[in-house]
């Protein structure tokens, strides 16, 4: 028996207004118009940007980092942690959420 597979699928899924791929460079570019239109000053505007925030506000919502491995593509974990640096607030939040000793608390 054959299998039947949809061929009117698009090879892309993000494109340009006129159905052209769209690529990282036009994407940076429209970031970078967005931000300047915005009066985003003071921080990067980019997919990189898009990227390292997502990492972040991945593991702050409970996700494991070897998922997180997986899904932004790194061999190594010592990538992820980079992505995935914390501030000083961050990983204080994340300690008073987690941490064995707020149960010997209650």
């Amino acid at each position: 028996m054959d299998t039947f597979f949809y061929s009117g699928l698009p090879e892309y899924i993000f494109l340009t207004a006129f159905g052209d791929p769209l690529t990282p460079n036009i994407f940076s570019r429209r970031l970078k118009q967005y931000a300047m239109k915005g009066k985003i000053s003071g921080i990067r505007v980019s997919p990189h940007t898009f990227r390292h925030t997502f990492a972040k506000y991945y593991i702050l919502n409970g996700g494991d980092p070897f998922s997180l491995q997986n899904i932004l593509g790194h061999s190594t974990m010592d990538m992820v942690r980079k992505y995935v640096q914390m501030y000083s607030e961050d990983v204080k939040i994340q300690h008073n959420k987690f941490s064995p000793l707020k149960r010997l608390n209650r």
